[in-house]
């Protein structure tokens, strides 16, 4: 009912750490712009359960190949809608980008399984691995989404400022991309804006979520994380005790 994106000292996580992280993140825009996305989603993951059972329980062929029809069907449909929704919202992310890091900064999508492939086919084709391994080694739930500066790994060229710059940057395309298919608006918490950054980068930081309509909840140490958001009501937190100030 009410979607909310969060930014935190600890958003540079996105950029260093696995894919569950980036998933989820992906998965919540497209949820929020497909209404089909969750049902889909929820269907693949009901027949991912049941095949990872199978394979520990090493049932037969008929039964495992029975639960890859559902996971190809529901899992190409998830797959289908997240790919839309990122050809969709990529040139945004560039535009921010842009804006916050510069140079040639990019994401592209893997889709769990090889892009040649039907999923059907890899999932036929990895049946012995997964047999194996007890559990399904490809499809969506492999799914992630890869940051490339200058075509390298961001993780691997940046500072822990510029990664939260850079996760940063992809929240907001993705709330830009909600006010142009005028979805309705989304509430931004941002929690401490000045850790890990300069004055430099947070200046530019701030001045972007300024451009995005979205309702807007700060919290900050200094008052330096709050320049430029044209703030209309300001509290101040002591000992769990409210003081309006603004």
């Amino acid at each position: 009912m009410l979607p909310i994106q969060v930014i935190d000292p600890g958003i540079h996580r996105l950029i260093e750490e696995g894919s569950v992280r980036r998933r989820r993140l992906m998965d919540w825009g497209v949820f929020h712009v497909e209404h089909e996305f969750l049902g889909l989603w929820r269907r693949y993951h009901r027949a991912l359960v049941q095949r990872n059972a199978a394979l520990k329980t090493t049932a037969s062929l008929e039964v495992i190949s029975a639960w890859e029809q559902e996971l190809e069907k529901a899992g190409s449909a998830v797959n289908t809608l997240r790919v839309a929704y990122i050809e969709r919202l990529a040139p945004y992310f560039e535009q921010i980008t842009a804006r916050l890091i510069g140079g040639d900064v990019r994401f592209v999508y893997r889709q769990g399984w090889a892009a040649d492939q039907d999923l059907g086919v890899a999932l036929q084709a990895s049946r012995a691995r997964d047999l194996r391994l007890k559990s399904t080694q490809v499809g969506p739930h492999r799914a992630d989404l890869a940051f490339l500066i200058d075509g390298e790994p961001a993780r691997d060229r940046v500072s822990r400022g510029q990664q939260k710059m850079l996760a940063a940057a992809f929240i907001l395309s993705q709330l830009a991309l909600r006010v142009a298919e005028q979805a309705p608006r989304a509430c931004l918490m941002l929690d401490d804006p000045a850790a890990e950054l300069d004055v430099d980068n947070l200046g530019k930081l701030l001045t972007v979520i300024a451009d995005i309509p979205a309702q807007l909840i700060v919290t900050s140490v200094h008052q330096r994380g709050l320049r430029g958001l044209g703030v209309a009501r300001m509290f101040h937190v002591e000992q769990g005790r409210f003081r309006t100030m603004v």
